[in-house]
């Protein structure tokens, strides 16, 4: 159907393809008739136009909505996720590690180790990423960390990220090869 075309795919020239063509052959066909046979005959094929140019205009818009969905969520694809109407913004390293910012893991839980402590408790787990600077907590360690953690919001966040940002990054790691342990 041409409402789930992904906005990914190319065009192709089967049923369905390029719509401008197809909405282009259908009204050169409709104004030959009405030269031809005159208004009368316009009226009497009107609604074998409409059924025509059906499908090619539901393909544009399709497209059209997939081109402004991409142009919008592509440049953050992969760094966007919400938790409970709050964004939390995650980066990703060479090594396909993802980084969960504090300030977003903070605004959910409301009291959070700071930066310092999470660095001791956690070697190698904080950094300071992003173009301004600003604190991040790789996706496992903060999984481990909001564990610890006996606040209900911080217990139900650490279950929202590790099924929307740790196990998919494991997958993500284990398919490019870099994380041979994940499952």
């Amino acid at each position: 159907m041409f409402l789930a075309v992904p906005p990914y795919t190319r065009v192709s020239i089967g049923r369905g393809g390029l719509p401008f063509l197809q909405i282009a052959l259908w009204l050169g066909a409709y104004a030959l008739v009405g030269h031809y046979f005159g208004p009368g005959a316009l009226v009497l094929t009107s609604p074998l136009l409409a059924v025509g140019i059906r499908r090619p205009l539901f393909a544009l818009a399709a497209g059209f909505r997939h081109a402004v969905r991409s142009h919008v969520w592509l440049p953050v694809h992969g760094q966007h996720y919400v938790f409970r109407g709050i964004t939390i913004h995650v980066v990703e390293d060479g090594d396909q590690c993802r980084w969960v910012r504090l300030a977003d893991v903070h605004k959910v839980t409301g009291s959070l180790a700071n930066e310092r402590t999470l660095a001791a408790a956690y070697p190698g787990g904080v950094q300071t990423l992003g173009a301004p600077a600003q604190p991040h907590m790789r996706d496992d360690l903060l999984v481990t960390h909001l564990g610890k953690l006996n606040q209900p919001e911080a217990l139900r966040l650490r279950t929202w990220v590790e099924r929307n940002i740790a196990r998919p990054g494991q997958r993500v790691r284990a398919n490019t090869g870099i994380d041979k342990n994940a499952s």
